[in-house]
């Protein structure tokens, strides 16, 4: 077939995709044999490449060539050739290995652009090697007559944009936004017909998404991707030992994985990176499962959805060492079952990051890690094998495992170790850590600025600013970037903020987000500021996006609530208070919260519902205002929010007020307590009434100082009418505990009259009420008179 005329089939382009061929192609394409083989300088030096040079020699630009190379001579096989092969090779050279110093002669002179052209207005990781390769094949890929030509070419960029992704220093909106409209037109495309197509683009729209930490957006995608497999995965319980020196068997985790098809066909590897065995006294390598397992046998597509599985229980559950037990089964599973290269390499790096803070695994960690590294180095694995599924391993870039190895040598104290690791990768905030262990604080500004002499950068300067207060080093990144960089002007702002100086700050967080709005930390830190200065609407704002971006942050929605509180909108406040319960579900804070809105806006059954969780989280609480207002909402039988009558939750009233009563001795709850029993109109209730109302006046006269404030006097005395009423309602035919009860009401009253006129208060409401005490008084001693024993 003629390079530059023909034009493959969807078929070549889908063993293009899944990097292998399960049979032999008559006729291949030699560019397309040489890519399935990991020879990808050779497809970028051909025939192709020498037409490239001769264009640009006639000043040219890039991009110039390519538009007029596809449109004009119509050689769409090889430009698509050329695109994967340039991103392949780009992939070689910073995730897979082995690394090489050749370069691209021709494309090397556009590193420089495309360096400035990739950052997007930020700035690229300083360890990329080679970016004009990811350059050139975004160029291709972008190319609207070449997509119209071959389906998988919007897949290609979508791989491309992932790896961008992955050089930039910040999260970028642009490439988000992009990325989510090529994930919908691929998902219409023919091409995904092929099952295993099908399964691929599922868990790479997943990784995309678990990339930006969008773990409910990756669930649709690794849901169909599960389907697809047939792949179901539970986890199981089962009798088993973890140390050597155990005795007692205990039920251990394990992941059952069962398959109702037949796996994907893949190729395994022969030479896998090694697992470095944990050399401890106590810890066994692995846990000895006494009961029997049944495994079932996987493949290595299957793997990478397990793989997958974990990353995202990983960034959706709270790091906490029990979640840790409960999601470590299908990583392990990876580990101890995989044959491909990327599976194993990214499975055993998610368990050097998972042990690196524990001081029985740290060792095998850093072990692991520098085995890694050294795996990335080694030639022995052919670099197609390297290639095998990698899209959808979650594989890191190597200046990444560079970097974890580092951390876990300043971990274990090898602080010159971590320093030098640091200082090749230019990692300058761990390098001024450093600095600061080994008490050499003097030398962290003169490591950047020794840098800033080499290549001034946006990063650089706003760590300069970071180290030295100095805010006009802020001012400096912002003028070298073209005034367009999100970090100058977020350092900027976090300056003032963490001087608590919000006024300054807000501007310059609110600038940022702006030039990138994926910024989870920044659009949180503008909504505090702007509550701080009772800025609500931008307040509101912040916290919405902060929201739609990390959802499961109950502080966010709190704070999001107070915001609309303020701006008069009760109604969202409730439903941010409604997320911020689902994200945290025992603190008894955001429950107070909750039900003090679902009070205002009449949800009365909601305020029933909070008190007791509130109780349930702290055991006692006391908000006497509220539960005045559901107490006077029930007695005057308002209809709630819905339109349903107060009166039909007395009875659930009446077993919070009976919980309640008796975690908190307060006069107010006996008093609302003998108000809701007294509504049953019985006469076991109405005694029932006498007796709270009892416990009432006990509680509020318990203070011997009690009628030196005004409103306790008036309180006392308006409940010593309460309880006369109370009394007078009971009728019993025993006049013995009649004249208990009136007895008792008499003695109350007498007391209390006594009191207040010793205080000799002089205000007319508490005369009027002290008059009104002294009828009753009259009243109850007639009663008493009449059942007088002759």
């Amino acid at each position: 077939m003629d390079m530059n005329k023909g034009k493959i089939d969807e078929t070549i382009e889908i063993k293009l995709l899944i990097n292998f061929s399960t049979n032999e192609v008559p006729n291949i394409p030699h560019s397309i044999c040489s890519i399935l083989n990991g020879k990808y300088e050779d497809v970028l030096n051909n025939e192709l490449s020498t037409s490239i040079i001769k264009e640009i020699n006639n000043c040219h630009s890039l991009e110039e060539v390519i538009y007029k190379s596809i449109s004009e001579t119509n050689i769409y096989q090889s430009w698509l050739c050329t695109g994967i092969a340039s991103l392949l090779y780009f992939v070689q050279c910073n995730w897979t290995g082995p690394y090489t110093d050749k370069d691209i002669d021709w494309l090397k002179a556009e590193r420089h652009k495309a360096l400035k052209n990739l950052s997007l207005h930020d700035e690229c990781n300083i360890n990329v090697q080679k970016p004009e390769l990811l350059y050139l094949s975004k160029i291709i890929f972008s190319n609207m007559d070449l997509q119209l030509q071959y389906k998988s070419c919007t897949w290609w960029l979508l791989r491309a944009n992932y790896l961008h992704q992955h050089i930039l220093e910040e999260n970028s909106g642009i490439i988000f936004k992009e990325t989510e409209n090529l994930i919908s037109i691929i998902s219409s495309l023919d091409i995904l017909e092929d099952p295993l197509c099908n399964l691929l683009f599922n868990l790479e729209a997943t990784r995309f998404y678990l990339c930006f930490r969008r773990t409910q957006d990756s669930e649709k995608y690794l849901d169909q991707a599960q389907s697809i497999a047939g792949l179901t995965l539970t986890l199981h319980g089962a009798m088993g030992k973890r140390t050597r020196y155990q005795l007692e068997e205990k039920s251990q985790l394990y992941l059952k994985a069962e398959i109702s098809k037949e796996i994907f066909p893949t190729i395994n590897c022969e030479d896998i990176p090694i697992s470095v065995t944990l050399d401890d006294e106590l810890r066994l390598e692995r846990i000895e499962f006494t009961e029997h397992t049944e495994e079932t046998n996987l493949g290595a597509v299957e793997e990478a959805i397990i793989l997958t599985k974990y990353t995202q229980l990983q960034m959706c559950q709270p790091k906490h060492k029990l979640t840790q037990e409960e999601i470590k089964p299908y990583m392990t599973k990876v580990i101890e079952s995989t044959k491909n290269w990327s599976l194993k390499m990214t499975s055993l790096y998610c368990r050097c990051s998972l042990e690196h803070d524990h001081f029985r695994t740290a060792p095998r960690s850093l072990k692991q890690g520098q085995s890694l590294d050294q795996e990335y180095s080694d030639g022995k694995v052919p670099v197609a094998r390297r290639m095998d599924l990698f899209f959808t391993s979650g594989m890191k870039p190597i200046w990444t495992l560079r970097e974890e190895v580092a951390f876990q040598m300043f971990h274990l104290d090898m602080v010159k170790a971590a320093l030098e690791a640091y200082t090749k990768l230019g990692l300058w905030e761990e390098v001024i850590t450093c600095y600061r262990r080994l008490d050499l604080n003097h030398k962290a500004s003169e490591i950047i600025q020794q840098e800033l002499s080499k290549k001034p950068t946006v990063k650089l300067w706003c760590l300069l600013g970071d180290t030295t207060g100095d805010v006009s080093h802020y001012e400096t990144a912002w003028r070298l970037s073209g005034e367009k960089s999100s970090r100058a002007q977020r350092q900027w702002g976090y300056y003032y903020f963490t001087r608590k100086n919000y006024v300054e700050a807000v501007p310059h967080l609110k600038l940022s987000v702006e030039l990138n709005n994926i910024q989870e930390g920044t659009w949180f830190r503008l909504g505090f500021a702007a509550l701080q200065i009772e800025n609500w609407n931008l307040a509101a704002t912040a916290y919405r996006r902060y929201c739609a971006l990390e959802p499961s942050s109950f502080e966010a929605w709190n704070n999001l609530a107070k915001a609309y509180i303020k701006m008069g909108n009760i109604v969202r406040a409730r439903k941010s208070l409604e997320d911020a319960v689902k994200c945290d579900y025992n603190r008894w804070e955001v429950w107070d919260n909750f039900m003090v809105v679902n009070t205002d806006l009449r949800h009365f059954s909601e305020i029933i519902r909070c008190y007791h969780r509130i109780m349930d989280l702290k055991g006692a609480h006391l908000d006497v205002q509220v539960l005045q207002i559901l107490t006077n909402a029930i007695i005057n039988d308002i209809n709630d929010a819905n339109g349903n009558p107060a009166s039909r939750l007395l009875q659930k009233s009446l077993e919070l007020f009976g919980r309640l009563s008796f975690k908190v001795d307060n006069a107010h709850i006996w008093k609302m307590y003998a108000q809701l029993v007294a509504l049953k109109k019985t006469d076991v209730d109405d005694e029932k009434a006498a007796h709270y109302l009892q416990q009432a006046y006990r509680v509020a006269t318990f203070d011997p100082h009690w009628s030196d404030n005004e409103d306790q006097t008036l309180y006392v005395l308006e409940l010593c009418c309460d309880l006369t009423q109370a009394y007078l309602r009971c009728t019993t035919d025993v006049i013995n505990k009649k004249r208990k009860l009136l007895g008792s009401a008499k003695l109350s009253l007498q007391k209390v009259v006594k009191e207040v006129k010793r205080q000799e208060w002089t205000q007319s409401h508490i005369l009027e009420s002290l008059t009104k005490v002294e009828e009753y008084l009259t009243v109850v001693t007639n009663k008493l008179d009449e059942i007088k024993p002759v």
